[in-house]
């Protein structure tokens, strides 16, 4: 009687082991789809910035699609939010450092082509002053001679004024020049200030108008200001489209 009794207290919970079984069929349901997840985000997020690189950048953007789960997002063609930078990237007279801007409202249009438009587009690009140093020393003639391809060392003089030191073969002295946004795309440098420069320089370095050309997805320089890293401009887009 005893060891029947014994035998009988000995048996396992069958109760146990079966929670104990879906909890484990639970979680690796729910790693599967977030590992499924997290591989279409990075497969879209390839084939999207394949299709903005067609705008005309040299090299592929970085893109990262936000928002969580991105299978849902993907089924309706829409992401709530994408980010684009790139670095480097050459528009006409002058170098952008760095582009970083922000998308909303992303439709896909076709799934096989990647076609898409883009509502809105908000971020900033960054014209180093290194970058901007050999833009001058190149559009300002006489200066880049002088400068025998040494570039100009540039810093922040305020909030729309670059200033540099300048010691060149014949002389040496500092010139600052203000930068401002004219329209579009279309940036003004004009000479505010100079010492020790030789008057037959002045001439040639008082103003500069730069054009730079439309940029990828229709952004547009909204404003310009002086940073300690660079020229820094807002720049904006509506109604964007990429792809081909």
């Amino acid at each position: 009687m005893t060891g029947a009794v014994n035998r009988g207290m000995r048996r396992p919970p069958t109760g146990g082991r079966r929670g104990r079984r879906y909890l484990l069929i639970v979680v690796i349901i729910i790693a599967s789809l977030l590992v499924l997840d997290f591989g279409a985000r990075a497969v879209a997020q390839n084939i999207m910035a394949a299709r903005i690189q067609q705008q005309g950048l040299q090299q592929k953007p970085d893109v990262t699609i936000g928002g969580f789960p991105f299978l849902t997002q993907l089924a309706s063609k829409k992401f709530q939010q994408v980010t684009v930078s790139t670095t480097n990237l050459t528009a006409g007279p002058v170098t952008l450092t760095k582009v970083d801007v922000t998308a909303s409202d992303v439709r896909l249009t076709s799934y096989s082509s990647g076609r898409g438009t883009i509502t809105s587009l908000s971020g900033t690009v960054l014209i180093s002053f290194a970058s901007l140093g050999d833009t001058l020393a190149h559009q300002f003639g006489p200066l880049g001679s002088l400068l025998n391809g040494a570039g100009l060392n540039l810093a922040a003089a305020g909030r729309h004024e670059v200033k540099t030191s300048l010691n060149l073969v014949v002389t040496s002295g500092s010139a600052t020049w203000r930068i401002t946004r004219v329209s579009g795309n279309q940036l003004h440098i004009g000479l505010v200030g100079s010492s020790g420069l030789p008057s037959s320089l002045l001439g040639s370095i008082q103003s500069l108008t730069l054009q730079i050309p439309q940029l990828p997805l229709g952004l547009t320089i909204d404003s310009v200001n002086v940073t300690p890293n660079g020229v820094t401009g807002h720049v904006s887009s509506h109604d964007a489209s990429f792809g081909t």
